[in-house]
């Protein structure tokens, strides 16, 4: 199973799926063709793309969209394509905005890593969207800045000027793209990101990547591409079962799909059930840690005031690894065992303190 050529956390099926199929240069190679404007299509040296290291989207925002750099001989110089995939499914008035900070921030990496740059490589900024009524907010940044009257003509050139590269998968075709330039598995991953969610269309529309399906069934990676591919559509169609998904693309591809996809989800149930070892050995782990540290807290406190209250104890024996060793660290200082612990896990509040350590004396 090829590897992606990134490591990077992934925050959603919809990032999964895109990064593992587009870090692959065949692919990104086809999306790129099928997205840009034919003149860059036919300057750019195709043999030299790669993949940049890296990502510039917000880490608040990444629940929402993701990034993918690359870059590719043009001219004397390179150009970068800047991705970015929505993983939302309603339209961001003000994505051309975002868009343009990520272009700045890769630009400044540009000129901090190239330090005697006297001019600025080219960026194409491409929007992979998908949402319930396609794209209806701007693409131009300098239509989403707010002037008006005979002073626009004026001010225009002083305003920064950039239009998104839209690819927009909404009703289950990409638009503004040319689909031949696509490998097979592109146009299936496309249309997987248009459905997402919607089992009625999954169902009814299938037959739209029959074909492409096949094909890639017949790639040297074609059983790496299919669990990929199942495993998306798994995480987005939450209501279908994994066998029933399993069956729709049997059904799409033909006979030559039913060994396929009866292997693709024999690997998914076995690392299934592997990470449910993992995360249960895992979870011991941490239950044995808490357990033995809150016996420690406990031997700590006897030793210290005597017989630990039932309550003070009971919490104990109830508290998180990370709360323990916040407790711990007080044992030395606190005047009692209720001061140990605090109020809701902070310390005690310093108007208890003075009857707390009178107490602690007389005992």
């Amino acid at each position: 199973m090829p590897k992606s050529p990134r490591k990077r956390a992934l925050t959603s099926p919809h990032d999964a799926l895109f990064q593992w199929t587009f870090s692959q240069r065949e692919h990104a190679i086809g999306l790129l063709k099928a997205a840009l404007p034919p003149e860059v299509v036919a300057a750019v040296r195709w043999s030299t793309l790669r993949i940049e290291k890296g990502s510039f989207v917000d880490r608040a925002l990444r629940s929402r969209h993701s990034d993918m750099v690359l870059s590719a001989r043009m001219g004397a110089g390179r150009i970068y394509f800047y991705t970015i995939i929505e993983h939302q499914r309603d339209v961001e008035a003000l994505m051309v905005f975002r868009m343009g900070l990520y272009m700045m921030r890769l630009w400044e990496r540009i000129t901090r890593e190239r330090p005697g740059l006297t001019e600025l490589p080219p960026i194409m900024p491409v929007l992979i969207h998908h949402s319930d009524t396609g794209w209806t907010a701007a693409r131009a940044f300098q239509d989403i800045v707010a002037i008006e009257g005979p002073e626009r003509a004026a001010l225009l050139p002083h305003i920064p000027h950039f239009e998104l590269r839209l690819v927009d998968v909404s009703g289950g075709r990409a638009g503004d793209v040319v689909e031949e330039a696509l490998t097979a598995l592109g146009k299936v991953v496309l249309w997987c990101l248009s459905v997402s969610g919607d089992d009625a269309r999954l169902e009814r529309e299938i037959g739209r990547i029959a074909a492409a399906l096949d094909e890639v069934l017949q790639a040297p990676n074609g059983l790496a591409a299919l669990e990929a591919l199942l495993r998306y559509l798994v995480a987005t169609h939450e209501r279908l079962s994994v066998q029933k998904i399993g069956g729709i693309l049997e059904k799409a591809a033909g006979p030559r799909a039913q060994e396929a996809v009866v292997t693709a989800l024999d690997e998914i149930e076995r690392r299934g059930r592997a990470q449910g070892r993992a995360e249960g050995r895992a979870q011991g782990r941490a239950q044995g840690r808490a357990q033995g540290r809150a016996q420690t807290l406990l031997e700590l406190l006897a030793a210290r005031f005597g017989e630990v209250p039932a309550e003070v104890s009971a919490r104990i024996l109830a508290a998180d690894e990370a709360t323990l060793v916040t407790w711990t660290a007080r044992v030395l200082t606190a005047p009692t065992p209720e001061d140990v612990l605090g109020d809701d896990g902070r310390r005690a509040s310093p108007a208890r303190r003075p009857a707390a350590r009178k107490r602690a004396r007389r005992t």
